[in-house]
């Protein structure tokens, strides 16, 4: 017999021992309902269900573990031109900036000087989304308090203007009168700086000729800063209309170390003439300060009181008639604004529910209504809105997505959650303090994960504006994860696992 012929047997052989054996295993029957059956199942799945939804990838469902490979992010890739997007976030340990460019698999590094305030990151992005203005610097260090201007791939920020005069920051090196660190503190609270929708005004506050915060506007067509008010009384909040023909503000009282400070007056300055100006309404006694939520209407505006005893008496404001509507009179935990629906979302825990005769939940309210009705019951937090168009809410039970509509999905034991822009995937994920720590990848309106990315705790994540790739922070490392292959690889690592990276994308 040939040695081919032997051969030819001898597969034979090995093929009918092997049907054999999955014939009268007792194997595949101990699998069911376990984690391994599950999770085959669930990879079968999500294979059909990824192919449907995004033909055009080849997705690779192989699970992979917490991290998978490192990337060098330092040198740029010589074929590709580091054109942008830019993902910006601020450095680890607060040293500056740093974009990072996907395409290009390399980082911009921007000096600024410390410390830089983080929460001018969103804030700051112009509204064509090329320009980023932040403020940074310390009133120790004349001429360095300032506001900037980043323009990327440019990796040299434009100073704008100071924040400070240098007699006031005089008096802060030789602490000298306690006006001039109160002044200091307003002029660094968030919100400070506010772009008009138009892209054309940048308001911001500042204390450049006189001994209190007063509000400024940086005209980019002319290239000028201009002060508008100068009051005794702390400004800041500057707050746009949609059409960009009001500017909202707010006068803050004397400092208080044991209260803090006393909102006193909400007032409207048309722009752009700046002739008009108009006190809107006097906030409740008590008020530290009033937070401005969104627009329901040109003219209407919905805000809030922040109090020593938590956030209380949501209304709405008209800047034509100067009256403002109640539209919940009581104690509630967080509030978030759809700017498209114009719907408005709170939460009542069940200790503000018990002390106010209400059920504990999430609240919604339409447009134009004074109405609040009770949307979804239990004990809530960390509620927000992202751009996907829903409202996204956390409680024992998990994560509960949910749009104006009536749409809802909770998935159990996840923290956040959020969608890709196009709608086709869902991020969730959860900190060291979940019952699964890590993140994970799922179908819209689905609860059940197509595939897990990570299993270490994550603090936060944010997606690409194709829908392409997504970036997470987890623990003290900062990882992107493209599509198709969906492998974990590191950009940077010294991040701090206790506060949460912010970061916007520039264009």
């Amino acid at each position: 017999m040939s040695r081919r012929v032997k051969f030819i047997f001898f597969i034979l052989f090995i093929s009918i021992v092997s049907l054999s054996c999955r014939l009268t295993s007792a194997t595949p029957a101990a699998w069911i309902n376990t984690t391994t059956a599950e999770s085959r199942s669930g990879t079968n799945e999500a294979y059909l269900l990824t192919q449907e939804a995004a033909p055009e990838f080849d997705i690779d469902l192989t699970p992979i573990p917490s991290r998978t490979e490192v990337m060098s992010t330092t040198t740029p890739t010589p074929e590709i031109e580091a054109d942008g997007p830019w993902l910006v976030y601020l450095a680890p340990g607060g040293d500056g900036i740093h974009a990072y460019d996907l395409d290009a698999r390399t980082i911009l590094s921007i000096s600024l000087p410390s410390p830089v305030y983080k929460t001018d990151l969103t804030r700051g992005l112009s509204p064509d989304g090329h320009s980023l203005v932040l403020r940074a610097g310390s009133p120790l260090n004349f001429d360095e308090l300032a506001l900037y201007q980043i323009d990327l791939p440019s990796t040299n920020p434009t100073p704008i203007s100071p924040l400070m005069s240098l007699s006031l920051q005089r008096e802060i090196v030789n602490e000298g009168s306690n006006r001039a660190f109160e002044t200091f503190k307003a002029v660094t609270l968030d919100p400070g700086i506010a772009w008009s929708p138009s892209g054309r005004f940048l308001a911001f506050n500042a204390a450049l000729d006189n001994e209190s915060s007063d509000l400024y506007l940086f005209d980019t067509l002319n290239n000028r800063v201009e002060r508008l008010n100068g009051l005794y009384t702390q400004n800041t909040s500057p707050f746009w209309s949609p059409a960009s023909n009001w500017l909202v503000t707010q006068e803050l009282g004397d400092f208080d170390e044991e209260i803090g400070w006393r909102s006193e007056n909400v007032s409207g300055i048309e722009v752009p003439g700046f002739d008009n100006q108009n006190s809107i309404y006097l906030p409740m006694t008590g008020s530290e300060k009033e937070v401005f939520v969104g627009w329901v209407n040109p003219q209407s505006f919905i805000s809030y009181s922040q109090t020593s005893r938590g956030f209380q008496t949501i209304k709405q404001a008209n800047l034509e008639t100067f009256e403002t509507a109640i539209i919940f009179d009581g104690y509630f935990n967080q509030a978030a604004f759809d700017p498209e629906s114009k719907v408005l979302a709170f939460t009542i825990d069940n200790i503000f529910a018990s002390l106010q005769g209400l059920a504990a939940g999430v609240y919604m309210v339409q447009p134009e209504s004074q109405v609040y009705l009770l949307a979804q019951a239990g004990d809530w937090e960390n509620l927000y809105w992202d751009q996907s168009g829903r409202f996204g809410v956390s409680g024992s039970q998990g994560v509960l997505s949910f749009s104006d509509l009536g749409e809802h999905t909770l998935i159990p034991g996840e923290d956040y959650v959020l969608q890709s822009p196009d709608g086709s995937w869902m991020l969730a994920w959860s900190g060291a303090d979940g019952e699964a720590p890590g993140l994970r990848l799922y179908q819209p309106d689905s609860d059940r994960p197509l595939q897990t990315i990570i299993n270490s705790p994550v603090q936060n994540a944010i997606w690409a504006p194709d829908s392409k790739s997504f970036f997470i922070h987890s623990e003290d490392f900062m990882y992107v994860i493209q599509f198709p292959s969906l492998n974990v690889l590191e950009i940077e690592n010294g991040f701090s696992p206790e506060e949460l990276v912010e970061w916007v994308w520039v264009e």
